[in-house]
């Protein structure tokens, strides 16, 4: 509807790729796939503080036959321990980042109410 979104619909060249080791780097992932064809585009995600490896990312062949080629070879490859997971992208591109601040996955412990003492709590009214 109305736009041009030029890149939200893959047209099949587009892998999304779980099971990356974070030792990995883009250059290594993109020399496994080019085995299968030519890669246009290899991004791996990272946490936007750390820069750490988030494990997955997104693999351009410049054909689907090429895409298929390397998700049929690779599937369920053990690479550094890891097990790849291959599936075709529903997006050409990753989605554009939103302005704001990104807190990352919840951490453990940290939740406000976790510092909350509540009234039956044996810390209160000693």
């Amino acid at each position: 509807r109305g736009g041009d979104d030029d890149g939200a619909i893959n047209p099949g060249s587009n892998l999304f790729v779980t099971g990356i080791h974070p030792r990995l780097t883009e250059q290594e992932v993109t020399r496994m796939f080019e085995k299968y064809g030519d890669v246009e585009k290899c991004q791996i995600m990272r946490d936007p503080h750390t820069k750490e490896s988030r494990g997955f990312g997104f693999v351009k062949m410049v054909t689907s036959d090429q895409a298929d080629a390397a998700k049929e070879g690779l599937q369920g490859e053990q690479i550094e321990g890891r097990t790849l997971s291959i599936e075709k992208a529903r997006r050409a591109r990753p989605r554009t980042p939103t302005p704001g601040k990104y807190f990352g996955p919840p951490k453990r412990g940290k939740h406000p109410s976790s510092t909350i003492l509540r009234k039956h709590d044996s810390r209160v009214n000693k």
